[in-house]
């Protein structure tokens, strides 16, 4: 089996995606604040439903989760979904977010692709500095979100449900669970943890 299908390192993108669109209901709005997976995202979650797409970053990171509340709140009787890497994640006002979503009866699912970086800062590292030391020395200096916090516990401080997914095998579950969360008023979380 290739290292990308294996179900102990993680979910490979294109699963989590394919998962998604699967159990997503055709009134879903997304909004999504990704950098590293949006090739998988665009091929494998608007597959064939009629979802709506929103970005959530215009110019800089941390903007997604309000771009999703100001979404639910338009839209209410849509499902909100907010696509997030976490390295965006640390760039969002989570607190306030959560808050906001629980005092106004806006519950979204926030769904972190989390592969334990930042990815996109390696990659513009790498890009435009490529002669400079950092990459020859292959000391990319905040590159790493270690140790990887537990992102899931974020959404329980505000009356929603949380939960880290390390394997494929325990996907769809979640998302299930996840959903049903939705459909009791409370926001949801899904930490998933991504194969590079």
């Amino acid at each position: 089996m290739p290292r990308w299908l294996d179900p102990k390192t993680g979910c490979p993108p294109l699963l989590l995606f394919r998962a998604l669109h699967r159990a997503l209901p055709n009134n879903s709005s997304i909004v999504d604040e990704i950098v590293a997976d949006i090739p998988q995202m665009i091929q494998f979650l608007f597959e064939s439903k009629p979802f709506r797409q929103y970005r959530g970053w215009t110019g800089a990171l941390g903007t997604g989760l309000g771009t999703a509340l100001g979404v639910k709140v338009a839209r209410p009787g849509d499902t909100v979904v907010c696509v997030v890497g976490d390295g965006a994640l640390h760039y969002n006002p989570v607190p306030a977010a959560l808050g906001f979503a629980q005092q106004h009866d806006a519950p979204i699912l926030i769904v972190v692709c989390d592969n334990r970086g930042y990815t996109s800062r390696t990659w513009n590292i790498q890009k435009y500095f490529a002669e400079g030391a950092a990459v020859r020395t292959g000391q990319l200096f905040g590159n790493v979100i270690v140790p990887t916090p537990d992102y899931a516990k974020l959404a329980e401080a505000y009356g929603g449900s949380g939960e880290r997914v390390e394997t494929v095998a325990a996907l769809n579950p979640a998302i299930e669970r996840a959903l049903a969360a939705l459909a009791t008023g409370h926001s949801a979380l899904l930490d998933i943890f991504v194969t590079p």
